[in-house]
């Protein structure tokens, strides 16, 4: 089996995407092997099992999901923009998964990552929102005695609400809807206080 780390980026692009598209059920080295243009032997020498390439293309998918929000988030200086910027995203994320036809599972990456490593998705993002809430609380913009952790779990259990619960009182298909909503209630929601 292949160290870890010396999988080459095309094969662990063409490995995520084939977990994507046929989920952990469906999902195959032999598939893995066509998606990439390498031989099935390539692909288990670098994997050494289907359990094990599932896992490394989920650990994959979750850092990728959770390295995006951070890009997104840190293009902004203030708590409450850096949570709407994050919902905008999720909720084109949203968009784009409703829009993809396959011939495999109807399941979005999050949705995906959640059913198969959830606590390792939930925990990763709390640990990116954390940091984003003490810096909030060093200029103000949230309490003192706001705890970074369970701050940073409520966040992360919002934005995924974006792409999980279905749309109601704002139109997840409009980016100024959304960060207007999201910008509104965030703050406030730390605060403990109403606007």
């Amino acid at each position: 089996m292949a160290r870890p780390g010396s999988r080459s980026p095309a094969l662990l692009a063409a490995t995520a995407d084939t977990l994507r598209r046929l989920g952990p059920r469906q999902f195959s080295l032999t598939a893995v092997a066509e998606a990439a243009g390498v031989s099935r032997g390539t692909v288990h020498n670098a994997y050494g099992s289907r359990d094990h390439a599932i896992k490394v293309a989920l650990d994959h998918l979750a850092a990728g999901f959770v390295d995006a929000m951070a890009t997104e988030v840190d293009r902004h200086d203030h708590l409450a923009d850096q949570v709407a910027a994050a919902a905008v995203l999720i909720c084109a994320h949203r968009r784009h998964s409703d829009s993809i036809v396959s011939s495999g599972i109807n399941e979005s990456i999050l949705v995906l990552l959640l059913r198969n490593i959830g606590d390792d998705l939930v925990t990763r993002a709390v640990a990116l929102w954390r940091q984003r809430v003490k810096a909030a609380q060093s200029c103000g913009e949230v309490g003192a005695g706001v705890d970074p952790t369970r701050a940073g779990e409520w966040i992360v259990r919002v934005l995924f609400s974006f792409e999980l619960l279905p749309p109601m009182g704002v139109n997840l298909d409009s980016p100024r809807a959304v960060r207007t909503f999201a910008a509104g209630f965030i703050i406030d929601g730390l605060n403990g206080r109403p606007r």
